[in-house]
């Protein structure tokens, strides 16, 4: 790729902090508001920055080879949909424990092996962390779920085959590809 920038433009580099505030700060969420300057000089605020727990995407498969997925209400979206295995990375636990978790807790399978398939920004325009994304591979069912309050999971199994058409989430498809170059 040819770089054709045009002499006296203003390269793009990281803003200035001037301040920020913290906007709300709980278990769920942490957001802070940032008033930024950028290269140009320009001041931009509020600028919002939500700055979640890492999350995990974990494309399970059972003994058999088939996707062990879930299906729940996503309430930001309003929809009920199709998705890999996920949650958040507790304090003091690594991405591949949360994952072994988060498989367990959301359908009672347990991996026989976890490939650590790397990890994306979540949304790097306004959140600060990454999706960690992960294959389980030879799950097999060793326990009922163990739900948080407010989740309502149906756990299903499904083809491999066309299965990324299905999932609605960017993160999850991406997951399902990665996934992919690992059979």
């Amino acid at each position: 790729m040819t770089n054709s920038i045009s002499e006296g433009h203003i390269q793009p580099s990281p803003w200035r902090v001037a301040a920020t505030h913290i906007v709300v700060a709980d278990r769920w969420i942490h957001l802070r508001a940032d008033t930024c300057v950028d290269a140009a000089g320009r001041t931009i605020a509020p600028y919002y920055v939500l700055e979640p727990a890492e999350w995990i995407s974990v494309l399970a498969l059972n003994t058999d080879g088939e996707a062990i997925v879930v299906q729940e209400y996503r309430h930001g979206a309003g929809v009920v949909a199709l998705g890999t295995i996920g949650g958040a990375v507790e304090t003091n636990e690594t991405p591949r424990d949360a994952a072994l978790r988060e498989l367990r807790e959301e359908t009672g399978y347990q991996a026989g092996e976890i490939i650590d398939l790397g990890a994306t920004w979540a949304n790097f325009g306004n959140h600060t962390n990454r999706v960690h994304h992960f294959l389980a591979r030879d799950c097999s069912l060793v326990t009922d779920q163990s739900l948080d309050d407010g989740e309502l999971i149906s756990v299903c199994i499904h083809p491999l085959e066309g299965l990324g058409e299905q999932l609605q989430q960017s993160y999850h498809q991406l997951t399902w590809y990665k996934a992919l170059s690992h059979l």
